[in-house]
């Protein structure tokens, strides 16, 4: 008497074997586990080293003071996730500022600082990271006094602008099972050097853009030239003014910028007339 196989060679053919089976869910086990690896990948990269990947422009303030012959002009404020912004919860404020010589002589700037609402002076920073620390700190400080603080509260002048298995598949889910823990056992040392390059590359990015944007100071100004750059200060709540210090021969004079449209950035109340 004939098998139901010998019957249907056709149908005999189209069963997989053993070994088929078990290779397929050997691939789908692993499968898996890649896709678990790229997503454990991706939340694993830092977030304080990513660009925003936004290209919205910041909302222009062109804010405008002069002490003859310098001309000063603030023409924005980018702060946390704000429009503009090109760091992903970056912990400063960047002011973008144009300056420009007037003059007949040439003009040196030797020293910028934002007056904060207690009138004390603060200076940029020229690395991000030590930036972002101090940010948190000064959070934590104000916070500790009972003082009112958000990262994201931004004033209108900014915004305007398994189960149990069958004996037989046993087998072929144990070898899965082995076949991906050895594949782990190569993977997980390429994941964690994987994951740093990213970080690597990201925080060098960083770097360089921050870099790129920010005027370092002292600044040599030639006669009639004109520089647009950034200052980049730990966030400070409702600051008063940008003070700018320059020299030209041997006359040295400051120019101070009020920041009144900023009155309540970072959540802070703007003081009492």
């Amino acid at each position: 008497m004939q098998t139901s196989d010998a019957r249907c060679p056709i149908l005999r053919s189209a069963i997989p074997s053993k070994s088929l089976r078990r290779a397929a869910v050997g691939r789908s086990i692993v499968g898996l586990a890649a896709l678990a690896a790229a997503v454990a990948l991706s939340a694993c990269v830092a977030t304080k080293y990513q660009m925003t990947g936004r290209h919205d422009p910041p909302v222009l303030l062109d804010l405008n003071a002069s002490q003859p012959p310098l001309v000063f002009r603030l023409r924005a404020t980018i702060v946390y996730n704000g429009p503009g912004s090109w760091k992903q919860d970056a912990l400063w404020d960047e002011y973008v500022a144009t300056v420009q010589n007037q003059g007949d002589t040439v003009m040196s700037l030797t020293e910028v600082a934002l007056v904060d609402l207690a009138g004390s002076d603060c200076r940029p920073g020229n690395d991000p990271w030590a930036l972002e620390k101090e940010s948190q700190s000064s959070e934590e400080r104000y916070r500790r006094t009972g003082v009112a603080f958000a990262r994201g509260e931004i004033p209108q002048a900014l915004i305007s602008g398994a189960g149990a298995a069958t004996a037989a598949s046993g087998g072929a889910v144990a070898g899965g099972v082995a076949t991906v823990a050895a594949a782990s056992v190569v993977a997980l040392p390429v994941y964690y050097v994987v994951v740093w390059g990213v970080n690597y590359k990201n925080r060098a990015a960083v770097n360089a853009e921050f870099a790129r944007r920010r005027m370092a100071l002292p600044v040599t100004l030639a006669v009639g030239e004109t520089r647009t750059g950034s200052f980049f200060f730990p966030m400070t709540p409702s600051p008063q003014s940008l003070r700018l210090r320059w020299s030209s021969g041997s006359a040295v004079s400051e120019v101070a910028l009020s920041l009144k449209p900023l009155q309540g950035l970072h959540g802070i109340a703007p003081p009492p007339n």
